[in-house]
This record gives structure tokens, sequence and C-alpha cells, in this order.
């Protein structure tokens, strides 16, 4: 927090980031428990928007590249990869 007490605009991002995150976990848990083999072909599709919403939660870390972990460079990088696979494996199986 900044001085007396007022969220910066870096909070407030952080904040943002944070939620968006916890949803898209939650939404991992939900659409990816069930087997590839058995779920409905629909999941691949929640599965591309929850990797996109995990995507949009490290989005500072390409503003700040060379500030940021490498846990956070790794998955800047991943969760649009995974999105995109998961959109591919919808519209071409």
């Amino acid at each position: 927090m900044g001085q007396n007490g007022k969220k910066s605009q870096k909070d407030i991002t952080n904040i943002i980031q944070v939620s968006i995150g916890v949803i898209g976990l939650i939404g991992l848990f939900i659409f990816g428990w069930p087997s590839p083999d058995t779920r409905p072909k629909i999941y691949e599709l929640y599965l591309a928007g929850v990797w996109t919403l995990i995507a949009l939660s490290g989005s500072s870390c390409y503003w700040n590249w060379k500030d940021s972990t490498w846990a956070n460079k790794i998955m800047a990088i991943a969760a649009p990869l995974a999105a995109l696979l998961y959109l591919q494996k919808y519209f071409m199986n």
C-alpha cells in the first residue's frame, strides 16, 4: 500500500492479476479434472479460455521482463502456448 493507506496503481494491478489467476486455476481444476478420453469436447475450449486467463494474470511479466522471476517468465511463455494447443485440439479434432 502507498502512503496514508491508499492503494497504488501497482497494488490494484497485482490484486486484479491475482484474482484472474485464481479464477483460472479454479477453472483448470474443474475442466481439467476429467480424463481427456471421457470429458466432453467443449471442455477443450473451456481449457483454452482458462489458460488464456492464466496468461492474462501474468501479463505484467511482459512489461517488466528483466525484473520478473524465472517462474513468471516460464508461465508467461507456457500459458499462451497451452491455450493455443487446446484451441487447436478443439478445432482440429
